[in-house]
């Protein structure tokens, strides 16, 4: 099988963007860091939620492939990451393993952030309860769940009996994942629907457990392979990323795809359009260096939905037509001095919709502390730390996102260009951490405008996805299929786990045998689209036995944190 890659820009990686920068220390030593303009890193899922997920095994199963085991860098679950909400005013803490009760109790009662939260917690756990109780034990159909389809603020408004939470802290979240709206992006397109939507499974005996079916069969799949060992290791791990960002997953799949003798690279090629050919079966492709068609039998796209339907003909994917997406810009700081953030020490922060514009002027979604994750104290020195980076150099590295879904209505020449947007992003930061001017001045920048980065999947989303199913097979003949963060759930992981399906619908791999029922084939592929499972009328889900998942599924867990404390111990010596 040939393969021809197609990418407009002069480089592949998409938003996974790193860039080395030179800079001098305190003292005036010399050194490099690293900056990410996009993911800078990945959550496992395995663990979370009733119904398990398992999009992180076709991570561990692309990093084994790679070669890229040993350059991993994780974050145990044991490691408490601070994380804060700028609100109204000020950092507040969201509390965690780090703070006394006693701590959390004043937090949770002093703090303007969490008004409501009570009588909002009392009504959630009084409407959850209904719900069960109410709901019948066979699950419901897709169709029905797009019906009562709402928005992530609607629907936990409703659940909470008021807005206060929805306001001050899941605005913030939606911020910090997708950059948009609580109020327009759909509720299931998150990750809360696995563990909200109505409707229950029939309750189980003990040693039995229920997956989707796609899951179900990727986890039998992917046992048997090098990378279980992999994931078996990182049954107690809360982040991965690399040393200098996660390009180097994408570089190696770069130079891994060069030495193929089936893979050609065409950089600098955007693709202008792209139609059917109906006498030949086959999809015609034009690029802004190809104004010659040229056939293929298969064609998958990444590109974001509303691109893909502007290089078809007017009227192919009216459904895609309608696709949006947020434009973020990444301004990079580092300052020579550690530690600047202390004592508002952790992940970050985020800042809510309900911020009073006075304190919010430049539409700052949320800011990452990046040193505190890459450089961390060790526990057998005192005074030194752990470098988990690339850097050389130990500083205070943030990373400012602002834009997202404030800028959506903004014509071009109104979005604020480098210069402007770096003044913002300094401006902000130190009136968030109390940095002085001095200190502002010592910052080293780089910024990137990341333009219709992230799609948002607004309330709609399953019936447009399932209308674009439609379409494509009608325009292309299941010549074309899509993938990526305009179709499944935004993220590195879904897209990992949405090319391997791709790729392995094209190779006609799956399978899946229920001792318990027959499952159709159909059930768990992609279809000739790559988006079957929205048309789908019910999610397909089985009854597995834990026994042969044991491994994978996390009951060897104290196994794991003891192989995972030695490992990291001996590593600490080391260094």
């Amino acid at each position: 099988m040939k393969i021809t890659i197609y990418e407009a820009s002069n480089r592949l990686g998409g938003w996974i963007d790193s860039e080395e920068v030179k800079v001098k220390g305190l003292t005036g030593e010399k050194g490099s860091v690293w900056f990410q303009r996009g993911a800078r890193m990945v959550n496992p899922q395995h663990s979370k939620g009733p119904l398990y997920r398992y999009d992180d095994l076709a991570f561990y199963l692309l990093v084994t492939q790679l070669g890229l085991s040993e350059q991993l860098q994780n974050a145990p679950e044991t490691e408490v990451m601070g994380k804060y909400i700028y609100y109204p005013d000020h950092l507040v803490q969201l509390p965690d393993k780090s703070m006394t009760l006693l701590e959390v109790w004043q937090t949770l009662r002093k703090e303007p952030l969490f008004e409501g939260l009570f009588p909002s917690l009392w009504s959630f756990g009084k409407t959850r309860l209904r719900q069960l109780f109410t709901s019948t034990l066979k699950p419901p159909t897709q169709d029905a769940h797009s019906k009562n389809e709402l928005s992530v603020g609607e629907h936990f408004t409703k659940m909470f009996g008021r807005p206060d939470l929805v306001e001050n802290v899941l605005s913030a979240v939606m911020h910090g994942i997708y950059g948009g709206d609580v109020w327009k992006l759909s509720v299931q397109r998150t990750p809360f629907w696995d563990v909200l939507k109505d409707g229950r499974y029939p309750r189980l005996p003990p040693a039995y457990t229920w997956l989707d079916t796609p899951d179900a069969e990727l986890l039998n799949w992917v046992r048997r392979d090098a990378c279980r060992e992999l994931a078996e290791d990182h049954l107690t791990t809360s982040a991965h990323w690399f040393p200098s960002g996660l390009n180097e997953l994408t570089d190696a799949l770069v130079e891994f795809l060069k030495k193929r003798g089936n893979v050609t690279i065409r950089l600098g090629h955007r693709v202008t359009s792209m139609t059917y050919a109906a006498k030949a079966d086959r999809v015609a492709i034009r690029t802004s260096k190809q104004p010659t068609p040229i056939t293929y039998e298969k064609v998958i796209s990444t590109l974001y939905a509303k691109t893909l339907a502007d290089i078809c003909s007017p009227g192919t994917l009216p459904s895609l037509e309608k696709s949006t997406a947020t434009t973020i810009r990444v301004v990079n700081l580092w300052y020579p001095e550690p530690g600047l953030n202390h004592p508002h020490k952790g992940f970050g922060y985020l800042i809510p919709q309900s911020v009073p514009f006075e304190e919010n002027r430049h539409f700052i979604l949320g800011v990452m502390f990046d040193s505190d994750r890459e450089w961390v104290p060790n526990p057998h020195r005192p005074g030194q730390y752990i470098n988990r980076g690339k850097d050389t150099i130990r500083g205070t590295k943030l990373t400012v996102m602002m834009g997202g879904h404030y800028w959506d209505h903004l014509p071009p020449h109104e979005i604020p260009d480098e210069q402007t947007a770096i003044r913002y992003a300094k401006k902000a930061v130190a009136r968030h951490l109390g940095f002085s001017r001095a200190t502002n001045d010592t910052a080293v920048v780089s910024t990137k405008l990341c333009k219709d980065c992230i799609p948002q999947q607004l309330v709609g989303h399953r019936e447009r996805m399932k209308a674009a199913h439609e379409e494509l097979l009608a325009a292309f003949r299941g010549r074309v299929a899509v993938a990526g963060g305009s179709y499944q759930v935004p993220g590195v992981l879904p897209s990992i786990r949405a090319a391997l399906d791709i790729a392995r619908q094209i190779r006609g791999s799956f399978h899946w045998q229920d001792a318990t029922r027959a499952v159709e084939t159909k059930s768990i592929t992609v279809g000739d689209t790559g988006l079957w499972r929205f048309a789908a009328p019910v999610r397909s889900m089985v009854r597995v036995d834990k026994s042969g998942f044991t491994a994978l599924r996390g009951h060897d867990r104290r196994l794991a944190i003891i192989r995972r404390k030695r490992a990291e111990s001996e590593r600490e010596r080391e260094e």
